[in-house]
């Protein structure tokens, strides 16, 4: 997927358009250069996790699903940053208006952040994999030209022959 393609299905996931936003004017909540930066820093988050095998861009990501959960993480805690910012209680004769909860989203932050924990588990599995399967084949050593051969050397002949 490109990174225009991982913003729409970020905006998907997380129902941010603006037909879905009446408390917010019927505008959406967040606008794709936002939506670029959550992206941004999941790829990051997600390529330092280790073992390192390298930076993995958008196109080659193997795990979109995770991506977006990591990415949709980063987007409800800078609305809750702001929501909390801006969280006021008025009370008038008993009767109490609440505007914008700060806490609305740490709920869903708990949800996702438990399902994105398993996901990473099973990202770090993989690049554990990519790293062990990177590590078959020949390897070159000095030693290999002892009985004037010039070859490399294979884990599988070292002793055989």
């Amino acid at each position: 997927m490109t990174k225009a393609e991982y913003i729409q299905e970020l905006r998907a996931y997380i129902k941010d358009k603006p037909e879905l936003n009446r408390l917010l004017k019927f505008a959406a909540e967040n606008d794709d250069t936002t939506l670029s930066m959550y992206i941004e820093m999941a790829l990051g988050f997600l390529n330092s996790v280790p073992p390192p095998i390298g930076w993995i861009d958008y196109d080659a990501f193997p795990f979109p699903a995770l991506l977006i959960h990591q990415a949709s993480i980063e987007c409800m805690i800078s609305n809750s940053i702001v929501s909390a910012r801006n969280d006021v209680t008025y009370n008038n004769g008993g009767i109490t208006l609440k505007v914008s909860d700060g806490a609305r989203y740490l709920n869903l932050i708990q949800v996702v952040l438990r399902m994105t924990d398993k996901e990473i588990e099973m990202w770090r599995q993989a690049k554990i994999s990519y790293n062990i399967n990177g590590g078959w084949g020949n390897v070159f050593s000095p030693y290999s030209r002892l009985h004037g051969k010039s070859q490399s050397l294979s884990p599988n002949t070292i002793l055989g022959g």
